[in-house]
């Protein structure tokens, strides 16, 4: 689907604030909240709109530091361990990459014990080979409006 600058500024919109009213973005971009209703019902029905959630603060509710975890597992069974992975409750993120590793996952993390153990469950799921870490430790932000155009 080809975007047009009211589609763009809706979900630049959504993106900023997801409980924006769709009567405030009609009122701010001067056309009715029909027009609105129907970009987004269109954009959703497309599946350029996945869903809307809230962003909590990782910080503030007892992480300490974002860890990414470089995976390397047998030839073949990288989509079985990823689904794995990505059910973990404190990864943000998981993909097949190409690179010096199989799959990448960052995840939350409170603290180091926290951190062995997310390692070690990876490294317990079958055809999981090999399992490394890197971590961020001075800054941590997850802000949406970076995914997105």
């Amino acid at each position: 689907m080809k975007l047009d600058h009211i589609d763009i500024t809706i979900l630049e919109m959504l993106k900023k604030d997801a409980r924006i009213s769709l009567r405030e973005i009609a009122r701010l971009l001067k056309v009715s909240p029909d027009t609105i209703s129907n970009r987004v019902e269109k954009l959703t029905q497309q599946g350029i709109i996945l869903s809307s959630t809230v962003v909590v603060d990782p910080s503030k509710i007892g992480y300490s530091f974002i860890t990414r975890f470089g995976v390397n597992v047998k030839p073949a069974y990288a989509t079985q361990v990823l689904e794995k992975i990505i059910k973990i409750p404190s990864v943000i993120i998981a993909s097949k990459v190409v690179g010096s590793y199989d799959l990448v996952a960052v995840s939350v993390v409170k603290n180091f014990e926290h951190l062995c153990t997310l390692r070690d469950t990876i490294l317990g799921m079958p055809y999981v080979e090999q399992v490394d870490l890197g971590m961020w430790i001075q800054t941590m932000e997850i802000c949406p409006h970076y995914f997105l155009i």
